[in-house]
């Protein structure tokens, strides 16, 4: 299905069209759908959804910033992109996380929203990449007491030396974590979130992770199992790739199948 601005309504973000050609939206004011959860196989039409959505994305004018957490480097065209933020190693995707739950701790306390589209390609991986255990301890050298000093340096005015060791003073919170807080806190400032994966992996996709994903969009997966892992439903394996896709919803009393919108060229602007 070809990208057609003239699809977008207001703050409805277009998907594709189902088989009666009615277009599917994910209705950024609706607050019972605020975050998406994407997951394909390659081929099966994953990226290119991601772009059609952040390319409607673009052209609301109410929408403050874009944010992309691309761990694979597949979305650099959209470096020199007006209110666009991609960013790709691990550890600059954790720092940028722990800053959108600050930012957004902030707006709660403050009272006031902002309308935000965060893009987490590949979060699964990202998730299994990123920091954990220890590896979130965060040391700094403390002054743990004073060498002895020798009488001559008393008289002289030399003073102690404190003994430096490295210690904990605190610890980070894991990407996982953040993302967590940003999926159940998030909707009330405006954020929106739509994260994407390849792997229907039960020890990220749980049950409980769902929750904070009303939409879920899976298309074509190796296997009925991982079908079941995003949707609840087999279905998803049958799908003939290239933007084929199924869609559950708040919205819809029943699984919805759908031609994902595909644009031909990124335009950067």
């Amino acid at each position: 299905m070809i990208w057609n601005k003239k699809e977008l309504v207001g703050q409805k973000i277009p998907l594709g069209k189902d088989n009666f050609q009615q277009t599917i939206y994910w209705d950024l004011d609706n607050h019972s759908t605020p975050h998406v959860l994407i997951c394909g196989a390659t081929g099966s039409g994953k990226s290119a959804s991601l772009i059609s959505t952040i390319e409607y994305a673009k052209l609301i004018k109410d929408l403050k910033g874009i944010v992309i957490l691309d761990p694979k480097y597949e979305f650099l065209e959209y470096n020199s992109s007006k209110k666009i933020e991609v960013v790709n190693d691990i550890i600059d995707i954790e720092d940028k996380m722990a800053a959108l739950v600050e930012e957004m701790n902030e707006l709660v306390k403050a009272g006031k929203t902002t309308r935000k589209l965060i893009v987490i390609d590949e979060f699964a991986d990202a998730v299994a990449q990123s920091r954990k255990g220890k590896e979130l301890d965060i040391m700094e050298n403390v002054i743990v007491g004073y060498y002895k000093q020798s009488r001559a340096d008393i008289e002289a005015g030399i003073p102690e030396q404190p003994k430096m060791q490295l210690q904990k003073v605190g610890e980070r919170k894991s990407l996982e974590e953040n993302l967590r807080m940003l999926l159940q806190k998030g909707r009330s400032v405006g954020y929106r979130i739509v994260s994407a994966t390849q792997r229907a992996s039960t020890k990220v996709i749980t049950g409980d992770a769902k929750v904070n994903y009303p939409i879920q969009i899976c298309f074509r997966v190796p296997k009925a199992v991982d079908s079941t892992v995003v949707l609840d439903d087999v279905g998803a394996e049958t799908l003939a790739g290239y933007g084929d896709g199924l869609i559950k919803s708040p919205e819809y009393t029943d699984l919805i199948r759908f031609q994902a919108f595909y644009k031909p060229q990124l335009v950067t602007a």
